[in-house]
């Protein structure tokens, strides 16, 4: 049941792919229909699980990045960093967020 599960969806994502780009309707810099599905199925999950164990390990070590002085700037690169690559970003896009800045800013 699960493969055939799989190999319908595999048809299925074969069929759209080709269809959208044939269409010409999207400009060029769009991402195309697979880039944003392995986006949204694949990188999202896994972004948003190590987003979360990041988040953790952050505060775990906050109290000493605060003595030490680095406590906002680990917190942006922990933190913020992954969770606005994430969702911050278009689907299907991994160079720029939302706002048009690049995904190697963190932001202040």
């Amino acid at each position: 049941m699960k493969r055939e599960m799989l190999v319908v969806l595999l048809v299925a994502m074969l069929l759209v792919v080709p269809i959208s780009q044939a269409s010409g309707d999207e400009p060029e810099n769009e991402p195309s229909v697979a880039l944003k599905v392995v986006d949204i199925v694949i990188v999202r999950p896994v972004s948003a699980a190590v987003a979360t164990g990041l988040t953790a390990v952050s505060l775990g070590t906050m109290p000493l990045a605060f003595v030490c002085g680095v406590g906002e700037h680990s917190a942006r690169i922990l933190v913020v960093a992954p969770w606005r690559f994430t969702a911050a970003r278009k689907f299907g896009e991994f160079n720029r967020y939302v706002d048009g800045r690049p995904i190697t800013v963190v932001p202040d």
